[in-house]
């Protein structure tokens, strides 16, 4: 349920109304010549030489008309599957980061293996992530593969849904064989797409070759993909968040015309995100509080398209487990929530996305467990309001032994793993732990204790003859 409203329906309307000026007065680069063949043949005015595309406004409309993006978002088990539709907050962990943070020594590393397999079993056990991002890349493996090993790994290391950000077509290739080997080929995975992806136009205006591939293969075999406009305001991006709004609004728009002229129905994703430039340093910040208040408004403008909205939440661009990393992050997840957003990613970030650690993502579950229990708000019914209970209990009594309060108390209050209640000499005999010292502790029992679905061993052969098949192909080329 949307509560919070940053912008009016009249100021929806005109962003709305000046993107479709913007795509039909200025156009979109779209490096990618087979496609800018299909769609001059669909309408468009296609300048071959600079690759450019002026998009007529009923073209945009019929695309938006043809599109859908809320549905089923399927698990390697089926009990993970989750309905994505108006009402529903669901979360997810941040994807594309290249480093961590280590949590013996707490410096930054680049990622391995090992850490995309222990984060993306933190993800599967953790209640309140409801799937999973594509991070961390690997390092240890060649640069051009760290997608596909993401993936293999990933797929062996969770059953909630993935959602990753490929590097090229090609790569999306080997993903979709190695997410087909587990459900049982490519028809079955088009019935139920257990990966989803991500891309994102190069702001401002341009579509590169791989993003325009991702875009294509992804509607082909029927995952669905976010597209997530990126704008930088003040850099790729106007510096006022009304004009960056209003360029994002317009390369998503620009994606979703690309995705429905050359895969018709093909579903899709709302991806607002528009980080700022800190004038002082150049730097691309994802902790201000812009962040999250021009990531609301994007909220409202994406819910006129009725696509689902994944959008960045609880991002900062705190370097360690801190309060600045608390407070931004806190804000940034709250405001979309508020607005309505159908998935707030983000989970265990760090850095401006950089970064992730492990410790801080079992802090976030349990932030975002208190998002889910706010936007849920409060229940008015018979049994609620306890009428019948407060006559029963009377004057002076106690409501601790009544039955009503163990039918409905784990219902109505969240009930923190990781947060501190206890009274100042219990914390105390407990050794005074801080709630980073805690998340460690739940880091290492969850992991040890945690146990995924196996795989079975001919799935996992025909995934490892998938790997070595992508090594000689991508990795030598």
């Amino acid at each position: 349920m949307a509560i919070l409203r940053i912008l009016s329906d009249a100021d929806v309307q005109r962003i709305h109304r000046g993107s479709l000026e913007i795509l039909n007065d200025v156009g979109v680069v779209i490096h990618h010549e087979s496609a800018l063949r299909t769609l001059r043949e669909a309408g468009t005015i296609v300048d071959h030489q600079k690759q450019e595309v002026k998009i007529p406004p009923e073209i945009v409309a019929d695309c938006i008309k043809r599109s859908h993006g809320l549905g089923t978002v399927a698990g390697r088990c089926q009990e993970n599957d989750l309905t994505i539709e108006p009402g529903r907050t669901f979360t997810r962990c941040v994807s594309g980061s290249i480093y961590v943070v280590d949590s013996e020594t707490g410096t930054r590393r680049n990622a391995t293996c090992t850490d995309l397999e222990s984060f993306t079993r933190l993800q599967d056990a953790l209640e309140n992530i409801s799937f999973c991002g594509g991070s961390p890349y690997p390092s240890d493996v060649h640069p051009s593969m760290q997608d596909i090993y993401q993936i293999r790994i990933m797929l062996q290391n969770t059953c909630k849904h993935i959602r990753f950000q490929p590097f090229s077509g090609r790569n999306l290739e080997y993903a979709v064989e190695l997410a087909g080997a587990v459900v049982g080929g490519k028809e079955e995975l088009r019935k139920r797409p257990i990966l989803s992806c991500i891309t994102a136009p190069s702001s401002p205006l341009r579509y590169s070759r791989e993003q325009v591939d991702i875009i294509i293969r992804s509607g082909q075999y029927g995952l669905p993909v976010m597209l997530g406009s990126t704008p930088t305001m003040g850099a790729t991006g106007p510096v006022t968040l009304a004009g960056s709004l209003m360029l994002q609004n317009a390369e998503i728009l620009a994606g979703i015309v690309l995705s429905q002229v050359l895969n018709p129905g093909a579903p899709l994703s709302y991806g607002p995100r528009m980080p700022t430039m800190d004038m002082r340093t150049g730097l691309s910040t994802w902790g201000a509080i812009e962040f999250g208040l021009a990531t609301a408004a994007g909220v409202q403008v994406g819910q006129t398209y009725g696509l689902e909205i994944d959008t960045y939440g609880p991002s900062t661009d705190a370097k360690v487990l801190d309060e600045q990393a608390a407070i931004e992050r806190t804000f940034n997840a709250v405001l979309p929530a508020l607005a309505g957003a159908h998935i707030i990613n983000g989970a265990g970030v760090l850095e401006s996305i950089l970064s992730v650690s492990m410790e801080q993502l079992v802090i976030d579950n349990e932030m975002l467990g208190m998002m889910l229990r706010m936007l849920r708000g409060i229940s008015i019914d018979e049994g609620t309001l306890a009428q019948d209970v407060i006559r029963r209990v009377g004057p002076g009594g106690n409501y601790l032994a009544d039955p009503h309060t163990g039918e409905h108390f784990r219902a109505e209050h969240f009930i923190p793993e990781l947060f501190d209640r206890k009274t100042r000499a219990a914390w105390e005999r407990a050794g005074s732990k801080n709630v980073i010292t805690t998340s460690k502790t739940m880091v290492n029992k969850t992991l040890k204790e945690h146990q995924v679905a196996p795989l079975d061993k001919d799935v996992i052969r025909q995934m490892d003859t998938i790997l070595d098949d992508a090594k000689k192909s991508v990795a030598s080329s």
